[in-house]
């Protein structure tokens, strides 16, 4: 697995690239993705995202019946981002258009190269390569010295948009998985995403030890990796909560193929924040190279329990699946759809009457959710409100907790269980998803199906207090129901 060499942003590395041709548009954006995490706007108002979208992979997405609507953004404070058409309608300027905004892009200037991407992905919204591009455009706009706060705010939104409206295309190269990670790693990212960002990405290090980076930076840009790591050294020494510091120390060393040292300046990161995921990552890499494989599937894991709503770590842990001829897997319970209309609850009516699979009993875990406030199965929007001291949300309204939807499934499946007690429902006919749902509580493992494989906007916000008391329980999950070993073949007898 390669990673990008030379450029002394700290906050892009990792990036997997399958194409020397990755290598260099990442690149390329790297100094304007630094610009962007060293000096996030923090907006007060509340904001959502788009449909969520396809990346060709495996994903541990909630699974709902029905197709969702897409979610727009709700900014008062910006004019709103203009829908593209459906279909291609090239103009006669398409062509050569096309060609001045690639050698444009390609050349770095990617203002430039801006309201040439706009129009083409006017003509032609089909083109996943525009929509990315677009992206990396809006990206060096937002970050222009000087912008207007709401200027600054509607490129933001429109990159975000794009960006997933490229992986919707089909698009899941290094550049764009590089700035939907950095994008979701800064103060309006984690509103958008509703995942707060924790001390190791907020924390910069004390006045010395910035120093000290800054020359880290140089020596790691010019590939004199056991130069960088001395000076990161001396950081981590100046400041021993900056977590940027021990991160890169290990990263240097594991330039220099110095596996071991690299393993303890990733456990002195972890120490510091075990709750952001990228020490674990590059961990996995180092123990992957030195010949580790079971190692590297550990700390692939606990990377994505540190940060189950990252795209890396998702795709980390895929790219080890698929290496290691493992399967990743994404349990799925089929939960009926409901809504608040004028006041009352519609419910999905094809769950009633019972047929003998228990899938009438969701007419009781619908119950139970409205009567915490619930209008629709699936919260698709950032609760309101303020995180206090503690981490904690102080939700002005609705927020569908943890503990809402275990009482709600907990109701279903005691309601099943009553039925196949009386023979009104039978095993053989019983509906896979509840026989998935009475084996996960039986397994006690109810809570980490659903906050990674039936998570919410709302639920993700009590991810953080059941991870610090559940860590070696959500492990025990992944390794449960998530990753699967090769089947062993059958002996001839």
């Amino acid at each position: 697995m390669r990673r990008i060499k030379g450029t002394g942003v700290n906050a892009a590395r990792g990036i997997v690239c399958t194409s020397q041709k990755e290598v260099d548009a990442v690149k390329c954006i790297y100094g304007l993705v630094a610009v962007l995490l060293s000096s996030p706007h923090a907006f007060a108002q509340q904001s959502t995202t788009t449909a969520q979208s396809s990346t060709g992979q495996p994903n541990p997405k909630p699974v709902l019946t029905q197709q969702q609507p897409a979610r727009q953004p709700v900014y008062q404070t910006v004019p709103p981002i203009p829908a593209l058409p459906s279909k291609a309608q090239h103009e006669a300027n398409f062509d050569a258009e096309t060609q001045q905004a690639n050698a444009l892009f390609l050349a770095g200037k990617q203002l430039d190269a801006l309201p040439l991407y706009e129009d083409l992905c006017r003509q032609d919204p089909t083109v996943a390569l525009f929509a990315e591009r677009h992206a990396a455009a809006l990206l060096a706009k937002q970050s222009t010295p000087g912008l207007d706060s709401k200027e600054s705010l509607h490129a933001f939104l429109q990159e975000y948009n794009e960006l997933h409206r490229a992986q919707a295309l089909g698009d899941n190269s290094a550049l764009v998985r590089t700035l939907l990670i950095s994008v979701e790693k800064t103060t309006l990212g984690s509103i958008i995403t509703g995942v707060p960002l924790t001390v190791g990405y907020t924390y910069q290090g004390t006045a010395a030890s910035q120093a000290a980076m800054r020359q880290a930076d140089v020596a790691f840009s010019a590939q004199k990796f056991d130069e960088a790591a001395k000076f990161y050294i001396v950081a981590a020494g100046q400041d021993p909560t900056f977590y940027a510091a021990a991160l890169y120390a290990g990263d240097s060393y594991f330039r220099s193929k110095d596996y071991a040292n690299a393993g303890i300046w990733f456990q002195k990161a972890i120490n510091i924040d075990p709750d952001r995921e990228t020490a674990y990552r590059y961990w996995g890499d180092s123990l992957y190279r030195s010949g580790d494989i079971a190692g590297a599937e550990k700390k692939f894991i606990e990377a994505y329990v540190a940060e189950p709503y990252s795209i890396a770590t998702w795709a980390e842990l895929y790219q080890w699946a698929v290496a290691n001829k493992f399967t990743l897997a994404s349990p799925q319970a089929r939960r009926p759809e409901f809504y608040m209309l004028d006041g009352k609850v519609d419910f999905d009516p094809r769950v009633l009457p019972e047929s003998g699979d228990g899938r009438a009993s969701w007419f009781i875990y619908q119950h139970v959710r409205v009567s915490h406030g619930a209008t629709t199965l699936v919260q698709n929007m950032p609760p309101s409100g303020g995180t206090m001291a503690n981490g904690d949300l102080n939700a002005s309204g609705y927020i569908h907790t943890l503990a809402d939807e275990i009482e709600a499934l907990t109701a279903l499946l005691t309601d099943v269980k009553q039925k196949l007690a009386a023979g009104t429902v039978t095993q053989e006919k019983l509906d896979p998803g509840i026989k998935l749902l009475l084996r996960l509580q039986q397994d006690d493992m109810l809570e980490c199906f659903v906050l990674l494989n039936a998570y919410d906007k709302g639920l993700i916000h009590d991810y953080p207090k059941f991870r610090a008391a559940h860590r070696d329980q959500l492990i025990a999950y992944v390794n449960r129901y998530l990753l699967s070993p090769p089947a062993t073949p059958s002996v001839p007898q």
